[in-house]
């Protein structure tokens, strides 16, 4: 399995978390909340998206489309999208197929458990009008949570 990298967009359009994988032999290698991937959290964003406009409009209004894995020719997103308006998105290899289990563990195990059952950590990471419409530039720097994703995703980058 190999890890490319992995973000959190919170309900405002902000990238909240981004951790980048540079070296495959060595998984504390790359960048993690760094001001470099802004334009491509931008770009991820959009079209996570826009697909997912898409997929809604085109299904029927008795049912839920919702778009869990993209594929390119480079990379698979996999997209977990959850009832509080958070996007968790893995960028992997094209021979993963699912990793949606893992996205559900990143959330409910390591997301909840130290971000959000944290009271120095806030509810809403944008804190201001400007910072609602994708002009957000808070991260979370809990060091739980940056140890609690090393430890977990580090030995997949491989």
């Amino acid at each position: 399995m190999a890890i490319y990298s992995f973000w959190i967009f919170d309900r405002h359009c902000n990238c909240i978390f981004d951790r980048e994988w540079t070296l495959k032999t060595n998984p504390s290698s790359g960048t993690t909340n760094s001001k470099l991937n802004e334009d491509t959290a931008k770009l991820l964003y959009g079209m996570i998206f826009s697909l997912r406009s898409i997929s809604q409009k085109l299904g029927s209004l008795d049912s839920f489309n919702e778009i869990r894995t993209i594929a390119t020719a480079k990379y698979r997103a996999h997209i977990l999208c959850t009832a509080s308006g958070l996007w968790f998105v893995l960028l992997s290899d094209l021979k993963q197929e699912d990793l949606s289990q893992v996205l559900r563990y990143l959330y409910s195990e390591i997301y909840v458990k130290t971000v959000v059952y944290n009271w120095l950590s806030p509810v809403d990471f944008a804190e201001t009008a400007n910072e609602k419409r994708g002009q957000g530039f808070r991260k979370i720097r809990n060091r739980q949570f940056l140890l609690a994703v090393e430890q977990f995703l580090g030995p997949m980058v491989n």
